[in-house]
């Protein structure tokens, strides 16, 4: 069984659950102990990527600089404007790292950190005293379903997931950079309904267009 959208919001709902156990946890005898594992165990933080100890695939370091902020941007609408403006001044050489991005994903170091981080948090979850508290944004069925969610199949979730969005960034900075290479390659993306990269290429498509 491969963790479903039903461990995100059984995680949003156990986030606020956790905040009411530190504060519960704060005044008593090795509250404080328990309440961090707690905490740890609930609240979710998505893996970004680390930053490099040196410039990937031969970027110059300032163009590097800007290539691990987009790729490790989860929101950056307050940002957006100045973040796009740079990345099309290193447009030919991000170009290139982008679509190497794509086809080769994140770094096995990186890659390697989100595993142990993921095992880390299951490991705090399962210490997390789920019947001693009033969980409330979720049903029985969903809490259920997140209970009987292995350790593996949750780890192996979460790399997943952040593969897949390393390489979706890749691909929306491709459709603020590119040129016609990277146009022909987002259109093969876009029409392969089994790529799970298609929905990203479609909008990178439109953003392009508004970019001419």
């Amino acid at each position: 069984m491969r963790a479903s959208g039903t461990s995100w919001s059984v995680w949003r709902a156990l986030s606020a659950t956790a905040r009411m156990a530190w504060s519960r946890a704060r005044g008593a005898s090795g509250g404080v102990r328990i309440a961090r594992g707690a905490l740890l165990a609930v609240v979710f933080a998505l893996a970004c990527g680390a930053a490099h100890a040196q410039p990937r695939y031969g970027l110059a370091p300032d163009a590097d600089a800007v290539f691990g902020r987009w790729l490790a941007s989860t929101c950056i609408a307050d940002e957006e404007r100045a973040l796009v403006e740079e990345m099309r001044r290193f447009a030919p050489e991000l170009a290139a790292a982008f679509r190497r991005a794509i086809a080769e994903g994140p770094p096995a170091a990186d890659v390697a950190r989100v595993r142990a981080e993921a095992e880390a948090r299951y490991a705090a979850r399962a210490k997390f005293p789920l019947d001693e508290y009033r969980i409330t944004g979720v049903n029985r069925e969903d809490l259920d379903r997140f209970r009987r969610v292995s350790g593996a199949q949750y780890v192996d979730d979460q790399v997943r997931r952040y593969v897949l969005g390393y390489r979706a960034n890749a691909v929306a900075g491709l459709g603020v950079v590119g040129g016609a290479e990277a146009r022909a390659l987002l259109t093969r993306i876009a029409r392969n309904r089994a790529d799970p990269l298609a929905p990203a290429a479609r909008e990178a498509l439109k953003v392009m267009q508004t970019l001419r």
